[in-house]
């Protein structure tokens, strides 16, 4: 029970009785001065408010300085604007918020001329990249939902350029989940720069008395007889192919439990030794490239070369059986209608002559469920956590008087079932709405994120009594007083988790149910997510063992003591000289980082066995000093130029599907390339899939953005 507080924060630069005083936020931000802080609360323990009152701390010692922060999504970024209007006494003019709607012209000039900037980061990025404006007179950086900080992803970019622009930089990272393990809790300090990192849990005393029980409940339920004779008849097609593997010696035979990871894994393998095998990634010494592989005794590659196995064939088996697998889940932890649309997609890909859809849809199994098994009442293959999930709705209406709850889905369409059957059920008891992403399908748009932020503000006022949310429902939503959260099925993730448990309990006790459907998918998928969050709290609870950084060499920052404000008039008059110069500066940064890998090469040990064995590098024929490169790699791009043009008049066609996919590689690429495995599951988060996956990647790699080389995507270029 939480016991009443008296007090607020009042401070300079914060609006006088508008923040409660919490002493454990304030012990956190005397900890969080003059040092760069992760800070990991659970939801609901007020991590705006500490970024808020951080903001106002830093003002005190730099009232010249400008602050952003960022977050990863469009609604996030209004949140936070909201929030700082709320709690900050400063004028609301001088707070901005950044998005890519906004023009690079606007940008400039709202950067120079406040005091508070709110964004995305990728338009933060994009901006310095062309040298709108820098960092040097930012004095904190809070980046929120600072778990996303890894690979290519735009914080990573902009942390490294202010530690490197900023004389006295501020870093504040903001997460509730900041990974499941030692290595990617160490890598997301090392990204951010992190000296101290700041861990609360529920336990702790001093945040006992402002936080309300959250209570957990596993719900679980058995399948019908139809269901479990469908999925038998199902996988026993999977067995039977399986076979195949088992006589290769390319799966062990006495594997209790096979999962999609086991056949992902065989191809990521399978591409990995190939690459590794032919020269393409030298930066692996042998024990690196054998700790990377899923399976390390025997290598798959092995087996391949003993058994002059076909690869090709080894891939499709692979798709097959991914495919049967996904199938088997559809049918048993979420409902026979998604099932039927999955056969659907198998059909129109088998039409399209690939094998791997082919060899299901030709088999006798397949048949066999198409003429008899499914001419049966469709109703009888219902799935039970429907009627599971009306009456636990109903149990929170009745007895616990409830006016707001979430429900979570992987799977739109299913948000969309369940929908259409609360309206059947309830009627005009309940309000319920979806709540889903960007991307849009065949006979399902998308929400623009104007249409996500009036969803919640209807949330949030009332108008909606249950909203029923994909994934994009799970970071940062500002939503009070949601009394439940249910789990159509458990998710793998403990971020994921973690995330969606705490859009409840934030002012008044809350219950988080989820649904298990027993000897399914989901009972594994739960314990994973238990086990990988008692592993992060474990790491958390070991802090010492984090190897921190040490920012030494800080001085304060110098302001220029004449600042002239800069017109928009001057901007748009300057606009062609300006466009030319960002050129110059983005083709700058490309020669840098080439200079930059060239110098790594020639540290190597590679390069010192190429020069023992004879071979001879252009550069010490030429004897190419930095200043030849440069003029060089600019020469080259000025054969470039005319191509870029016509690449440039391409951007303005582009879908919204192709732009999303084009920025999944560009993000989560690593030196340019990623497995086509992982990009179509970051396609699939995205609602991108079956037909509209490969319609929209074939369209990107026609027009240049991507390419796609055996079992690779290589990133060519971005459409911004």
């Amino acid at each position: 029970m939480v016991s009443e507080v008296s007090g607020y924060f009042n401070e300079p630069f914060l609006k006088k009785d508008r923040v409660f005083y919490r002493k454990y936020q304030k012990n956190i931000i005397n900890k969080c001065k003059g040092r760069n802080s992760l800070i990991v609360l659970p939801t609901g323990l007020g991590k705006t408010i500490i970024g808020v009152l951080l903001i106002g701390k830093t003002l005190e010692k730099y009232p010249e300085s400008k602050i952003i922060i960022l977050a990863p999504t469009r609604p996030l970024v209004s949140q936070h604007k909201a929030s700082c209007e709320e709690f900050l006494d400063i004028n609301c003019d001088s707070i901005t918020s950044f998005t890519g709607k906004i023009s690079p012209e606007k940008r400039i000039f709202h950067f120079k001329n406040s005091k508070i900037i709110v964004s995305t980061p990728q338009v933060i990025k994009n901006d310095i990249e062309r040298g709108r404006y820098d960092l040097k007179h930012v004095s904190l950086i809070i980046f929120d939902e600072a778990h996303r900080t890894r690979g290519n992803y735009a914080y990573c970019f902009i942390s490294s350029e202010y530690i490197n622009t900023c004389q006295d930089p501020l870093i504040l990272g903001l997460t509730a989940s900041p990974g499941k393990s030692y290595l990617r809790i160490q890598q997301l300090c090392n990204n951010l720069f992190i000296e101290n990192v700041l861990f609360k849990t529920y336990e702790d005393k001093d945040v006992q008395q402002y936080i309300f029980d959250i209570d957990t409940y596993l719900e679980f339920v058995d399948l019908p007889i139809e269901v479990i004779e469908l999925s038998a008849i199902w996988y026993n097609l999977f067995e039977k192919l399986l076979q195949y593997f088992i006589e290769k010696k390319l799966i062990p035979p006495s594997k209790r439990y096979y999962s999609k990871s086991d056949f992902l894994g065989i191809s990521r393998d399978l591409t990995l030794s190939l690459k590794y095998e032919n020269g393409y990634i030298p930066e692996l010494s042998e024990e690196e490239y054998q700790s990377a592989l899923y399976f390390q005794s025997p290598r798959i590659i092995d087996v391949v070369n003993e058994g002059s196995l076909n690869i090709q064939s080894i891939y499709s088996f692979c798709s097959s059986f991914i495919s049967l697998l996904h199938g088997k889940d559809l049918l048993e932890s979420q409902n026979i209608t998604l099932f039927l649309t999955f056969l659907e997609k198998l059909e129109y890909k088998s039409d399209q002559e690939i094998l791997s859809a082919k060899r299901i849809v030709n088999s006798e199994h397949y048949k066999f469920i198409k003429n008899n098994i499914l001419q049966n009442k469709i109703d009888d293959y219902a799935h039970p956590k429907i009627e599971k999930l009306f009456s636990i709705v109903s149990e929170e209406l009745e007895n616990h008087l409830s006016t707001k709850i979430i429900i979570f889905t992987q799977y739109r369409e299913m948000a969309e079932l369940l929908k259409e059957k609360f309206k059947n059920r309830f009627g005009t008891q309940l309000n319920v709405e979806k709540f889903i992403g960007q991307a849009s399908k065949i006979n399902d748009l998308g929400f623009s994120q104007d249409h996500q932020i009036e969803i919640i503000k209807q949330f949030k006022e009332g108008a909606i009594d249950v909203l029923i949310a994909t994934s994009v429902a799970e970071e940062g939503l500002d939503i009070p007083n949601v009394d439940a959260i249910i789990f159509y099925e458990p998710v793998p993730s403990e971020i994921r988790l973690i995330q969606r448990r705490g859009r409840t309990g934030r002012h008044s006790p809350g219950r988080c149910y989820l649904l298990v459907a027993r000897e399914t998918i989901d009972v594994p998928f739960y314990k994973a997510a238990d086990r990988k969050e008692s592993a992060m709290h474990w790491v958390l609870s070991h802090i010492k063992e984090l190897d921190l950084c040490k920012i030494a060499d800080r001085e304060e920052i110098c302001f220029k003591k004449e600042q002239t404000l800069v017109s928009e008039l001057d901007l748009i008059k300057n606009y062609r000289e300006r466009r030319e110069k960002e050129k110059e500066l983005l083709a700058d940064r490309s020669i840098e980082e080439i200079i930059s890998e060239l110098d790594s090469f020639v540290q190597s040990k590679e390069f010192q066995l190429f020069k023992d064995s004879g071979v001879t590098f252009y550069s010490d024929v030429l004897r190419l000093d930095e200043a030849n490169l440069k003029r060089s790699i600019l020469k080259l791009k000025g054969n470039q130029k005319e191509k870029n043009k016509k690449m440039t008049e391409r951007k303005m066609y582009l879908n919204k599907n192709v732009k999303t996919l084009i920025k999944i590689a560009e993000t989560y690429n690593e030196d340019g390339k990623m497995s086509l495995s992982e990009f179509k599951e970051l396609a699939q988060e995205e609602e991108i899939i079956e037909k509209k996956y490969y319609t929209h990647f074939n369209q990107a790699c026609r027009l240049g953005y991507l390419k796609r080389v055996a079992d690779e995507v290589h990133f060519v270029m971005g459409y911004d």
